[in-house]
Parts: structure tokens; sequence; C-alpha cells
């Protein structure tokens, strides 16, 4: 039997969830206390990890580590080159993906009815008919949230780092790796990128000068994608019309009332953002571990895994 210790704070809930799931395959390690002093002890056993938060001093002291699992899809924090280095296979999730994507249209389509800013001139609601959406990203996001639009009757532009890969064939969406050629046809922007060296700081002053006055800014990406500063003074300056930021960056204030603020900008004092702090994959009663149980079932049964993370690419 292999032995899993988590590295992540699960509520009762999710932890029964994973007991009921994976008992009969695994010796689960469910600690309370995440420090050091608790959970190196713990590691020297565990042929498994679940968690996002581990440190080069863990990996030195997991022998018989082979797998660490992800609880959702960012990795960006994870030593990847460690883990190349000593052949650990690295697993994310993607079960809240669904949820992400439809969050992501909600804010889209509320930001062209004009629900968050009713008195923006002009005053009348709009409609996504016509308009050009570009979707930065095509994983499992991204393309979930050209499917819920398509129905809107929008134009669908698609942003790729790397072309060449499935979907560029699929009808009504263009597919671009030319940034300069996405951003000033677009009214909506929504970026799902996750964050690699590639995307950190991808959107910064010169994107944003290629955007229209009128467009909107989404993102349930990661908050890095876009640059801070760039992003206050364009908003603060009237360069867009408004954005809705659901990912922030590393240096938030988390209030009680769960709004995060950044500590750099005083994002909070503007009157064009909609301000929401990694809500986008909270819903009531979704199947958040079902990947996870999945992928570690079949892990401790074959040996075979699903959602692969490719260490070079950090996706």
């Amino acid at each position: 039997m292999l032995t899993l210790l988590s590295l992540h704070k699960f509520n009762d809930t999710d932890k029964a969830k994973l007991v009921d799931g994976l008992q009969d395959l695994y010796t689960l390690l469910l600690p309370d206390d995440f420090s050091e002093e608790n959970v190196l002890p713990l590691a020297r056993s565990a042929d498994v990890l679940l968690g996002m938060k581990v440190s080069e001093k863990m990996l030195d002291n997991c022998p018989q580590l082979k797998l660490i699992q992800t609880p959702s899809a960012g990795v960006e924090k994870l030593p990847l080159f460690l883990l190349k280095q000593k052949g650990v296979l690295l697993c994310n999730s993607h079960s809240n993906g669904y949820y992400v994507a439809e969050y992501a249209a909600s804010l889209v389509l509320g930001l062209a009815k004009k629900i968050n800013f009713p008195n923006q001139d002009p005053q009348l609601p709009g409609s996504l008919r016509g308009k050009v959406v570009s979707v930065l990203g095509y994983g499992k996001i991204g393309k979930q949230v050209c499917a819920f639009l398509r129905p809107f009757g929008c134009r669908l532009m698609v942003f790729r780092l790397h072309l060449g890969k499935d979907g560029e064939e699929e009808a009504e969406i263009n597919f671009s790796s030319d940034l300069a050629k996405v951003l000033p046809q677009a009214d909506y922007i929504v970026v799902t990128l996750p964050l690699t060296s590639s995307t950190k700081g991808l959107l910064g002053e010169k994107e944003f000068a290629l955007m229209k006055n009128s467009a909107c800014l989404i993102n349930v990406g990661r908050g890095p994608v876009i640059d801070q500063e760039a992003l206050y003074k364009a908003l603060s300056e009237r360069r867009i019309r408004a954005a809705a930021i659901d990912v922030w960056y590393d240096d938030f204030v988390k209030e009680a009332n769960m709004v995060t603020y950044s500590a750099k900008y005083p994002f909070e004092e503007l009157d064009n953002i909609i301000l929401s702090p990694y809500r986008a994959a909270l819903v009531e009663g979704a199947p958040h571990l079902d990947d996870v149980i999945k992928n570690l079932r079949l892990f401790a049964t074959t040996r075979g895994v699903i959602n692969v993370v490719d260490l070079e690419q950090g996706y």
C-alpha cells in the first residue's frame, strides 16, 4: 500500500471525501499542522504528496517520492527543475475548470450588460452580438469559455503562445500567436493563461496601448500575467473601460469579508473594476476533488496518470 501525505489544508468534508475515495489504496497522512517540524518526519515515508506548497527541503526529505498531485491547476510555485531532476511526476487538477470558465463568461456578460457599472456612458446595456472576444489561452478553461460564449453571436479570437496544437481548425474561432493582432480588435479580453516564464508580465504598458478605450479585461488565469502597475494606470486613466479580476498578486491583503486588494495600488478606489478574489472556482457542491481522487486511484492501481504537467513548459 502506498503512503500519501497531504500538504493542503482541507476542510472536514473534503477530508472525508479523500478518506472514502482513497483509504483502500493508500495509507493517508492528513495533518492539521503543516510546520516543518511536523511534516518533514512524515514525508520520509511518503510515496505521494498532495498539495502545492512543496519546498526543496521537503523534496530532500522524501526518498520514496514518486508523484506530486496538486488540488488545482496552478503549479508555478513548485520547484519544477528539481522535480525533473529527481524524476518525480507532477499532476494537476482541472475539476474546477468548467466553473472558472462559467464565471469568466458571466463576467463578460455582466460587463456587456453593464450590470456592475450601470452609470457608465453610454448608460444603455450593450450586447455581445457582433463583438470580438479575445481569449488568451486555450487550455480547458479557455476552450470552455469559447463554448459558453459562442451562442451569443460574438466573434471569437484565441491567443496561443504556440500554434499547431489541437483546435486551430475549429469553426468560428480565429487563432493567433501575435498579441498585436489579437488585442486591437478585442471588445472583451479574457485571460485564462497559466503563469510561466513566458506569460509573466505578458500584458504590460505596450499591450494596454494596443487595446480599445472601450475594451474590458477579465482575468481568471494568474495575476502576474498582467503587469500590476500597467493595469492600474490603464484603469485609472480610462485607457480601457473596465476590468474584472479574479486572480491577484503575491502582495495581496485578505480582508475578513473575502475582498482582496492589491497592496501596491488602490484598486479598490476605482469605479471601473470588479474585485473578485479567487471566487471563480468556489462553487457550492462542485466536484473539485474528483480529478484528484480519480488520478490517485489510477496511479495506485496501474501507475498511469492523467493531467501530467510538462515540467519544461510549466503547464
